[in-house]
């Protein structure tokens, strides 16, 4: 009988904390979807409906056009992106991301979200490569 309840004791407790340590589960989901769609790199007005209104000020649909005509022209398209850092601020989240691309690059892909009344927008972002150096760190390899 002692070990049947400790036991049940014992999923309780599993239970509990499994629940504690998801909480952020369907933000993540959500958060997920959002950068799925901005980085398909198809239709502005849908990935426009995901950006903080700072960023749609600045990134027109012209400049999203180009921004994707550029990345796939050096890099070619995502083929898969892995969660690297999920990190979680009072008004936002960050994600992290490796990104491979088809012509073999892997780079880094931020996403910033602003969270306002449960909704997120993406409210900065950036594909960069983990492997370059600063111009200043290059000059400073040379000498």
């Amino acid at each position: 009988m002692k070990k049947k309840v400790m036991l049940f004791l014992m999923a309780i407790m599993m239970s509990f904390s499994a629940m504690c340590y998801a909480s952020y589960g369907s933000d993540l989901d959500a958060e997920t979807k959002i950068v799925d769609q901005f980085f398909a790199g198809g239709d502005y007005k849908k990935a426009s409906a995901f950006m903080d209104p700072s960023l749609a000020k600045d990134l027109t649909a012209d400049r999203y056009k180009e921004m994707f005509a550029n990345m796939n022209k050096e890099l070619g398209k995502m083929v898969q992106k892995d969660l690297r850092v999920y990190q979680v601020f009072s008004d936002g989240h960050v994600l992290v991301y490796a990104a491979k691309f088809e012509k073999g690059a892997v780079m880094e892909l931020d996403v910033a979200f602003k969270v306002t009344n449960g909704k997120f927008s993406i409210m900065n972002f950036r594909v960069v490569d983990p492997n370059a150096q600063a111009p200043a760190e290059n000059n400073a390899a040379k000498k």
